[in-house]
């Protein structure tokens, strides 16, 4: 269901997160040391530095964050408060979301709004009447959307979003891989979101500053009813000082997502166009992660071998056998990855 398990395999590149290449930025991982020793103290139970460097960033009042334990454990707040009776998904996305609808909501109705192949599953306007006619109450897309890695048109977000309010629908839009897009301005949401009546912004720091051990996310909510609500599902002392002493570090360092971005752009390019020369079949993507489809089924046990660990994308709701998706690294880890598949191809 997800990448990363390096724990029960031997590895020496791990394409099967999408982590940012360039790894941890030096002064977070100074801030993760000293944070040890704070570890007699409880942390902040209201998250105040965090909250107010992010209301700061967003211009929005910070009543209307809610951080939580990574974007997961945000993702489940949600659907324990909207406590939807029916919600829509596309199909291919992240497996999150109707996990934690489950598991929230037993007797929801999901459906799918199934993204098709030939138009490299990207979003079309189709969506937005498909919401007009099941009138969903609850409506979760990441944009970009994992695992092709393509951004949403603008126009067709506030379309969306529209048509969301007309109908009475919570929607959520996940836009943790958004920052290594180098759009962000763009096409964020949570910019001037208090204009709109029932819209959550997920972000993560797991994906942009490569700390998926650390656990950190926030929900920008367009009402601050909204966020009282998700506050009501989450545990007291949900962020460890650990979490918070990086977050704050972390929000001061965008000199070091402009590099990332710049990194991205250029490896992902070589890494499609190197695929490509192997045959494959690639999907657009505008961020750090690559989806490919090939004839052979057993890739991803075959690259074991190279101890190179690879997402196997047949479990995921509208993908089948043979699709695969591959972060983008450092050139010498993609160099690694095309030379094993290579071999094997």
């Amino acid at each position: 269901m997800h990448g990363g398990d390096i724990y029960r395999n031997s590895i020496r590149f791990d394409f099967s997160v999408n982590l940012n290449p360039l790894g941890v930025p030096p002064e977070v991982q100074w801030v993760l040391t000293e944070a040890a020793l704070h570890a007699n103290k409880y942390p902040d139970i209201i998250h105040e530095n965090l909250v107010r460097a992010t209301s700061e960033i967003f211009d929005i009042s910070s009543e209307n964050i809610v951080y939580g334990n990574g974007a997961s454990e945000l993702i489940m707040a949600i659907c324990h408060s909207v406590n939807p009776g029916s919600a829509l998904l596309l199909s291919p996305c992240f497996s999150g979301y109707e996990t934690c609808i489950k598991g929230a909501a037993p007797n929801c109705k999901i459906s799918y709004h199934t993204l098709l192949e030939e138009n490299d599953f990207e979003l079309h306007h189709d969506f937005v009447e498909k919401i007009q006619v099941e009138k969903p109450d609850l409506v979760f897309i990441t944009n970009p959307n994992n695992p092709n890695g393509k951004l949403i048109d603008g126009d067709l977000l506030l379309d969306i979003i529209d048509i969301c309010e007309a109908v009475g629908t919570t929607l959520v839009v996940d836009e943790c891989f958004l920052p290594l897009t180098g759009r962000e301005k763009e096409y964020s949401l949570a910019y001037n979101i208090e204009k709109r009546k029932s819209l959550i912004v997920l972000r993560a720091f797991t994906k942009t500053y490569s700390i998926p051990g650390v656990r950190l996310g926030y929900a920008v909510c367009s009402k601050i009813n909204i966020a009282e609500g998700l506050k009501q599902h989450l545990p007291e002392w949900n962020i460890s000082i650990f979490a918070q002493m990086a977050g704050a570090e972390c929000l001061k360092h965008t000199d070091y997502i402009e590099q990332s971005v710049r990194t991205i752009d250029e490896e992902r390019r070589f890494l499609s166009e190197g695929l490509k020369k192997l045959g494959v079949k690639v999907y657009g993507s505008d961020v750090n992660f690559i989806l490919f489809k090939c004839k052979n089924f057993e890739l991803k046990e075959e690259l074991l071998e190279y101890s190179i660990l690879i997402r196997d994308c047949s479990d995921y709701n509208g993908l089948e056998r043979g699709f695969y998706r591959v972060a983008v690294k450092l050139h010498n880890e993609n160099e690694g990855l095309l030379s094993a598949l290579g071999d094997l191809l």
